[in-house]
């Protein structure tokens, strides 16, 4: 079922979120079928709602939590980075865009695999939360906030949460080129210690 809106209407979402959905389904199972080993856990999470708990919007999700749903797991892993995919499967625009609020390694990691791609992309205009580097985490890396970096295609926000944002409105392309873009930016933060 498609999340509810603040005025309780219902939209297909489609590209917005399932078209996120797929390329996260779809980068698991090439990786598995790959034969890929990288030397770092991944942990893939889709969820439902936006996030809602108890009637409250929670966006973006607290990674946290998701480390906390299974006893102990949280202890044992250092978060390197968080990935946000949404809506890469359809939008009026020509290139993927990024967003990383903070880490420039992470932006630089999927403009460079979207070039390796032979995709266009551009970094999007997030704005920078300098707090982050001075909050102290014990469960994410070098004492700060994980580092997140979002993709998604240009133009998405034009269908989000509307009646159009329907199947008939994915583009099998864009969603193949975000989901080579992606691929190869984790297969490569999951093997190279200094991407």
């Amino acid at each position: 079922t498609p999340p509810p809106t603040p005025d309780d209407a219902r939209y297909p979402g489609a590209n917005d979120n399932a078209s996120g959905v797929a390329a996260m389904l779809e980068v698991v199972r090439a990786m598995k079928e790959s034969g890929y080993q990288p030397y770092r856990s991944f942990l893939f999470v889709a969820y439902a709602g936006e996030g809602q708990e108890g009637g409250e919007w929670i966006y973006p999700p607290d990674v946290e939590r998701f480390l906390e749903a299974k006893k102990g797991f949280a202890e044992n892993f250092e978060i390197e980075a968080v990935v946000d995919l949404r809506a890469v499967g359809a939008g009026d625009g020509d290139r993927v865009l990024i967003s990383a609020g903070g880490s420039m390694r992470l932006a630089d990691l999927l403009e460079q695999s979207a070039n390796q791609m032979g995709v266009k992309a551009e970094r999007g205009g997030e704005r920078v939360d300098i707090s982050i580097v001075f909050e102290e985490k014990s469960r994410y890396s070098r004492g700060q906030e994980a580092p997140k970096v979002g993709i998604h295609w240009e133009g998405w926000e034009e269908t989000s949460l509307q009646p159009q944002d329907t199947v008939q409105s994915l583009s099998q392309e864009k969603l193949e080129k975000a989901g080579r873009v992606l691929t190869l930016a984790l297969m490569t933060l999951g093997r190279e210690l200094q991407y």
